[in-house]
C-alpha cells in the first residue's frame, strides 16, 4: 500500500475529486449538518473555526498516510465528501465512511462518488479490504453497498459492520457502471 500525494485529484465518471483543504470547511458543515442528512452520520459542530481546526488536524494525519478526507465536484460545484480511514498498511485494509453528499443530486452521482472512492483505496492506496458500519435504519445505504458486493459481518444495536474485498468490488462494479448508464 501506499500514500496518496499531498496534491491528488482525479477526474472520472464526471465527477473530479481532490483532497480537502480548510477553505472547504464552510461547505463540510452545510453539508454535514443538513436535517437530512444528519441522520445516520455522526453530529458535526456548526462552528467555521472548529472545521477548519479540526481539517488542520486531519492534515496532518494525511501527510502521515493516515487518514484521507475528498471533496467531490460535479458540473463544476462541490457535491459530497467521504473519508479513507483506519488504514491498516499491514492488513491492507481501510474504512471509507463519513459519505455525505448533496439531498438533491441525480440518483447515480452518489453511487458514482462511493465506487471513484473505492477506485481510490484499491487502485491508488492499495487496499484489499474495506470494513466499514451503516446505520441500521439508513437502509438505501446498505442496498448500495450490498449491490457493489459488501457483506454483513456483524451488527450491534445500532449498526451493521460491512465488509467489501478488492475482489468483490470488481467483480460486481461493472454491473453497477451498466446499470448507471456509465
Amino acid at each position: 500500500m501506499k500514500k496518496l500525494p499531498n496534491d491528488f485529484e482525479l477526474k472520472r465518471y464526471g465527477l473530479h475529486v481532490r483532497l480537502v483543504r480548510e477553505e472547504d470547511a464552510e461547505f463540510i458543515i452545510r453539508l454535514r449538518t443538513n436535517e437530512r442528512n444528519a441522520r445516520y452520520i455522526h453530529a458535526t459542530s456548526a462552528n467555521i473555526a472548529d472545521q477548519i481546526e479540526w481539517i488542520k488536524n486531519y492534515k496532518s494525519r494525511e501527510e502521515r498516510g493516515e487518514d484521507y478526507y475528498f471533496i467531490f465536484y460535479y458540473k463544476g460545484a462541490p457535491v459530497g465528501l467521504i473519508r479513507i480511514y483506519d488504514i491498516d498498511y499491514e492488513k491492507k485494509s481501510v474504512t471509507a465512511g463519513s459519505w455525505v453528499c448533496e439531498p438533491d443530486l441525480p440518483m447515480q452521482v452518489p453511487i458514482l462518488i462511493l465506487i471513484l472512492c473505492r477506485e481510490i483505496m484499491f487502485d491508488e492506496i492499495g487496499a484489499e479490504l474495506d470494513h466499514f458500519d451503516v446505520r441500521k435504519g439508513n437502509k438505501h445505504v446498505q442496498r448500495v453497498h450490498k449491490m457493489m458486493g459488501a457483506e454483513i459481518v456483524s451488527e450491534d444495536e445500532e449498526n451493521y459492520y460491512f465488509e467489501l474485498s478488492k475482489n468483490d468490488f470488481l467483480v460486481k462494479k461493472g454491473d453497477v457502471l451498466e446499470l448507471l448508464n456509465v
